[in-house]
């Protein structure tokens, strides 16, 4: 009658949050680090045949930050809940400044963006032609005289004021994502400071590797000629460069989390096995090691090969493929790890997830080709001459 009875439930918690919340964390980080790098690189290079890339760094991030937050709010199930962030503020949960973070991104982007566009506008609006009066409307109807660079000069205090706003506010947004996912401490494998360098490290890569491949993408739409396209090279090839830089800096980062994680106790050895040999190993191991880290570095380690501009290509390439699975396995990963049993827990499969977030990436990539016929992105001053 005394016996003490005790009861043990194996309680399956599952994935609460897929791929759609994965693709929110990667494609925002994307938009950040291609801000960051595309400016840091216009401030080192300073050659006008840049401009056109500073431009699309600016331009491609605003329209996904734009769009960023439908991954969220598709994802809550009842989309009409999202509007509570606007009138209830909930100063302890982290996800709630996501808001204001990707507000404010968007906002400097949009003036940034403005203010790179606006000598061509500006030109292209006096002399008439296709989408003149587009540019009008955008200039507010204020058609200032001059060249492209006179315009330029006269606007760049606002310029270098929304540039460094712009940069500042990336800077903090990648900071935020890791700040965001350590601070779920019931998972081990987020309850760490280093995922703040993990995202900070993901997106400079990620946004050289971009460059990068939108550069390729450009060239078989526009191929710049003359000494446009020896300018072209040496950029490239510093970008390539910066690549395989940021790649090892990464690299050092994800071991110092592993090291990290070999010190966290019990939990902390099976988020490890969780990476090197249970459910994640195969995208670990193939997808993001090999493919995202160290074929990138590889093809980039030689000058001589960082000059060939397939091997650019597929570096980069293999970097956003990497850098993707590297963040769904950190997130899918941290919710795989058992919780109240021996079993790792289970995701459910989400097609009707997947398809909606192929179909925003999607409108995304249209909108920007529209805005590329649309928007004055190459460099006019030949043209004046």
């Amino acid at each position: 009658m005394n016996e003490t009875i005790q009861y043990i439930h194996y309680i399956n918690h599952g994935v609460a949050l897929g791929y759609l919340i994965a693709c929110y964390l990667f494609f925002f980080s994307l938009a950040e680090g291609t801000h960051i790098v595309s400016h840091l690189s216009w401030l080192y290079y300073r050659q006008h045949n840049y401009r056109p890339l500073e431009k699309v760094g600016s331009f491609l991030p605003f329209i996904i930050l734009a769009f960023v937050s439908l991954f969220l709010v598709y994802d809550l199930g009842h989309p009409e809940r999202a509007l509570t962030m606007m009138y209830r503020w909930n100063w302890t949960a982290p996800v709630a400044y996501g808001f204001y973070v990707i507000l404010f991104c968007v906002i400097a982007y949009a003036f940034h963006s403005y203010y790179l566009f606006r000598p061509e506008m500006a030109v292209k609006a006096r002399n008439g032609g296709a989408f003149a009066g587009l540019y009008k409307l955008l200039l507010l109807g204020k058609v200032e005289s001059g060249s492209p660079e006179e315009i330029r000069s006269r606007h760049a205090g606002g310029e270098r004021f929304w540039a460094i706003a712009s940069v500042t506010l990336s800077i903090v947004g990648l900071i935020y994502l890791g700040f965001m996912l350590s601070s779920f401490k019931g998972r081990v494998a987020w309850n760490t400071a280093v995922t703040i360098f993990i995202f900070l490290s993901q997106g400079v890569s990620t946004g050289a590797a971009f460059l990068i491949l939108f550069t390729k993408i450009k060239n078989a739409i526009h191929r710049p000629s003359g000494q446009a396209v020896a300018d072209q090279d040496g950029y490239l090839a510093g970008l390539s460069r910066f690549l395989k830089y940021a790649l090892i800096v990464q690299t050092v980062v994800w071991a110092i989390y592993f090291l990290q994680l070999q010190y966290a106790g019990q939990g902390g050895h099976v988020a490890i096995r969780m990476f090197f040999s249970g459910p994640r190993a195969f995208q670990f191991w193939l997808l993001q090691v090999g493919l995202g880290l160290a074929l990138p570095v590889v093809l980039l380690f030689q000058r001589s090969l960082r000059k060939m501009a397939i091997l650019r290509f597929a570096a980069a390439l293999g970097t956003l493929v990497g850098a993707f699975y590297g963040i769904v396995n950190i997130f899918i990963g941290g919710q795989l790890l058992p919780m109240t049993g021996p079993a790792w827990e289970k995701m459910t499969p989400e097609p009707g997830n997947i398809t909606f977030a192929v179909v925003l990436l999607a409108v995304i990539l249209a909108i920007f080709l529209v805005s590329y016929k649309l928007l004055p992105y190459e460099n006019i001053q030949m043209e004046e001459a």
